[in-house]
């Protein structure tokens, strides 16, 4: 009996702990910091790419960025 007591207390905390480390992983990846170089790896992209709709998307995502975090990265050119 206290061996499956044992269990599932070990179940429950491991669960929590779970739970925990992926709400901190999704609040930690809406920092600003951490979409920014997000958006310099799509930028890098881009350059490679010329993708005309990589550039809307691209455009669109610094759009938000720069609201949201109050800064001036540069949207790109699309031609």
């Amino acid at each position: 009996m206290l061996n499956r007591q044992i269990r599932w207390i070990l179940a429950i905390v491991a669960i929590g702990f779970i739970a925990s480390v992926a709400s901190y992983e999704l609040i930690l990846s809406n920092a600003c910091p951490v979409r920014q170089l997000d958006i310099a790896g799509d930028i890098k992209k881009y350059d490679q790419t010329k993708d005309p709709l990589l550039c809307d998307a691209l455009n669109s995502e610094i759009s938000k960025f720069n609201d949201a975090c109050k800064t001036s990265v540069e949207e790109l050119d699309c031609g």
